[in-house]
C-alpha cells in the first residue's frame, strides 16, 4: 500500500466487498441467462436477414447485444431487489442499472464485445461519463510523443457525470461503479459468405425503382432526383432506404409488390434459401458468450493512484477508458485482490483469451488464477 489514506483504504474495501456480492449474484444467474439464450436461438431465422443487411458496410453486429442487455438487466434487477437492503434507483443519466442502499449506490453497466475486436476489452473497459466517478486524464501533447500523457499540472480532465459520493437527505452515499462485459465469438466469416449475394439482390431491386414510381412522378428525371436525394442530417440516399424496405417486405413479410422477370425471381429465391443456410451456420457457431467478466471501476476519491490507468477515451474528452493492467485493488493489504474477475468462460477459447489477458482470475467462491 503506497500513500493510501485511511478513507481510500475503506473505499477499496467497500468496492471489493460489493464486487464479491455481485460476482456471486452473476454466477448464480448463469443458468437462467443461458436458458434464455437457448430459447432466443429458436428465432434466429427471423433476425438473420437484419444481420446480413447491417453488414453491408463490412461491419457485423451481435444480433443479441441489446436483447442480452435487457435480459441480464431483468435477471439482475430481480435478484438485487430480493437481496435486502437494495432497491432499484431509476436515476437519470445513469448506467444500465442503479441500486441504492443506506450507505452506497451501485452503478452497473453491461457491455458486449466481439473476440475479433480486442480494443473493446483487452486490458481495458470503455466508459461513458455516466459509468464512472473517476476523471480521465486528457492527452495534452502530440500523439506518439512522450508528452502525450505527460504528468504535471493539468486541471482540465475528462470529468464524468457521476459524483464520488451522493449527499441526499443529510446522508452521504458512496458511488460504486462496475462493468459487466460479455465477449462473443466472431462470426464475420459466416456473414462474408452471403454479403456479395446481398449486394447483388440490392442491385436487382434498385433496377426496379424507376418502374415502381412511374405512377407517382410526371417524368423519369423527377424520379431519379427523388431517389438520389439525401435529406439533411441523414447519410443515405432515399433509394438506399427504399431498397432496404423492399427487401424486408419481400423476405420477411412475403409482400410481392415488385414485378420481376423469371431470372430475377430465381435470384431472389436462391437468396432466400441462402438466408436459411446462414441461419443454420449461426446456430452451429453458437453465438453465446465465450467469457463474462466483471470489473470494479475505481471511485474518483482514489485519485491519484489510478490516474495513469484512467484516461480519456477514443474521442478526445468525450469518454473515459480504464486501462486496468494488472487489475488489482492497489490499496488492500495482503494477498492481491483482483478488480477484474471472469465469472464464466468457455474452456475451448481459453488459449485465445490468454492472448488478450495477462491473467484470467475466475470467481468460484474464492478467486483462482487460470
Amino acid at each position: 500500500m503506497v500513500n493510501f489514506t485511511k478513507e481510500q483504504v475503506q473505499i477499496e474495501k467497500k468496492e471489493y466487498e460489493i464486487l464479491e456480492k455481485l460476482n456471486y449474484l452473476f454466477k448464480d444467474s448463469l443458468d437462467i441467462f443461458n436458458s434464455g439464450l437457448e430459447d432466443s436461438m429458436k428465432y434466429i431465422n427471423y433476425i438473420t436477414l437484419p444481420i446480413i443487411m447491417a453488414s453491408l458496410e463490412e461491419k457485423s453486429f451481435n444480433p443479441f447485444s441489446e436483447v442480452i442487455e435487457k435480459h441480464i438487466c431483468y435477471i439482475i434487477n430481480n435478484k438485487m431487489i430480493a437481496i435486502t437492503p437494495y432497491k432499484m434507483l431509476p436515476l437519470g443519466y445513469s448506467s444500465d442499472l442503479c441500486f441504492e442502499s443506506d450507505n452506497h449506490i451501485i452503478h452497473l453497466d453491461i457491455k458486449t464485445a466481439n473476440l475479433n475486436n480486442p480494443s473493446d476489452f483487452k486490458d481495458t473497459i470503455a466508459l461513458g461519463f455516466n459509468q464512472t466517478s473517476y476523471p480521465g486524464k486528457l492527452p495534452s501533447g502530440i500523439w506518439s510523443t512522450n508528452d502525450y500523457y505527460k504528468d504535471g499540472i493539468n486541471e482540465v480532465k475528462a470529468y464524468p457525470i457521476l459524483p464520488e459520493e451522493y449527499k441526499v437527505d443529510s446522508k452521504s452515499k458512496l458511488c460504486l461503479t462496475y462493468g459487466l462485459i460479455f465477449i462473443y465469438p466472431a462470426y464475420e466469416d459466416i456473414i462474408n459468405i452471403i454479403r456479395q449475394k446481398y449486394i447483388e439482390i440490392r442491385k436487382v431491386i434498385d433496377n426496379k425503382l424507376i418502374d415502381l414510381f412511374k405512377g407517382v412522378f410526371s417524368n423519369q428525371g423527377n424520379i431519379v432526383q427523388f431517389l438520389n436525394y439525401i435529406p439533411s442530417k441523414e447519410k443515405y440516399k432515399r433509394r438506399e432506404v427504399i431498397i432496404g424496405n423492399l427487401i424486408r417486405a419481400y423476405f420477411i413479410h412475403n409482400k410481392r409488390e415488385l414485378i420481376l422477370n423469371s431470372e430475377e425471381k430465381i435470384k431472389l429465391e436462391e437468396f432466400s434459401k441462402k438466408i436459411i443456410q446462414i441461419s443454420d451456420e449461426l446456430i452451429k457457431r453458437e453465438i453465446k458468450p465465450i467469457a463474462i467478466i466483471s470489473i470494479s471501476i475505481p471511485n474518483g476519491k482514489l485519485s491519484p493512484h489510478y490516474d495513469s490507468q484512467i484516461v480519456s477515451g477514443k474521442s478526445f474528452g468525450t469518454s473515459i477508458r480504464y486501462h486496468y493492467k494488472d487489475g488489482i485493488f492497489k490499496g488492500l493489504n495482503g494477498k492481491e485482490k483482483s478488480r477484474v474477475i471472469f465469472i464464466d468462460y468457455n474452456k475451448e477459447y481459453l488459449l485465445q483469451l490468454k492472448v488478450h489477458f495477462n491473467k484470467i482470475i475466475t470467481y468460484n467462491i474464492v478467486e483462482k488464477e487460470n
